[in-house]
């Protein structure tokens, strides 16, 4: 019994010693902690680098980030990732918790070839998903979001599935952009609303789309040739 109640007594001292020492170095260093995220988008910066103090740390779907037991004083903060600009800020660190936000801005779609859109009929009106290709053909899957403008041209379809032409002109102009966290391929959509599609919709009828789109990379362009126009139930 005697023994028992040693080892109790030996176990809360060290205990004690342990929260003693950790409050005492708690005291003396700091922590920074903040979000780093796309600056447009706000999701979260894919394998991202963080340099502070001698220390890094990499980000791969978090949009937060923390460093501790750093010795107060002023320092160089760095953040890199693939196809953004590179971050860099001095900073004074504190005792204590420090927070710094860092917004990363995006810079290209890696290998950017082209782009494939593909449309479809919904309530509020023809919505289009723009999906990046790459030298291979392939759908680009990590990129930040780019200040990015789409414009179009939709037309009236005339002729059979395969032997068709151009028909009446039913909308012209710049289409607003939106983006979507949730997609895998297709992050930036549009929406043509039904009420700027000059006359009025029948079932079973077929428009061409010939889309633009304007980037820091260059323009592309794609053309759909199989757009609804009508509102699907």
């Amino acid at each position: 019994m005697k023994r028992a109640i040693l080892y109790v007594i030996v176990v809360l001292i060290v205990v004690v010693a342990l929260v003693a020492t950790f409050n005492l170095r708690s005291g003396k260093y700091a922590t920074l902690k903040g979000k780093i995220v796309d600056a447009l988008s706000e999701d979260p910066v894919w394998k991202v680098n963080m340099v502070l103090d001698g220390k890094s740390t990499t980000r791969y779907l978090s949009k937060t980030y923390r460093f501790t037991g750093i010795k107060p004083g002023s320092y160089t903060f760095k953040a890199t990732a693939p196809n953004y600009y590179s971050f860099s800020k001095e900073i004074k660190v504190k005792k204590g918790e420090n927070i710094l936000d860092v917004f990363m801005k995006g810079e290209k779609i890696p290998d950017l070839q082209g782009i494939i859109v593909f449309t479809e009929s919904q309530e509020k009106g023809i919505q289009l998903e723009i999906r990046f290709a790459d030298s291979k053909g392939e759908g680009i899957t990590k990129f930040p979001r780019l200040s990015l403008n789409l414009e179009g041209k939709l037309y009236l379809k005339l002729g059979s599935e395969e032997d068709y032409t151009r028909g009446k002109e039913l909308f012209s102009g710049s289409i607003e952009l939106f983006w979507d966290s949730g997609a895998f391929l297709a992050k930036n959509k549009g929406i043509i609303p039904w009420e700027k599609i000059g006359e009025h919709l029948e079932i079973e009828k077929y428009g061409i789309l010939d889309v633009l789109l304007r980037t820091p990379q260059g323009d592309f362009k794609d053309t759909v040739d199989d757009v609804k126009l009508y509102p699907e139930e």
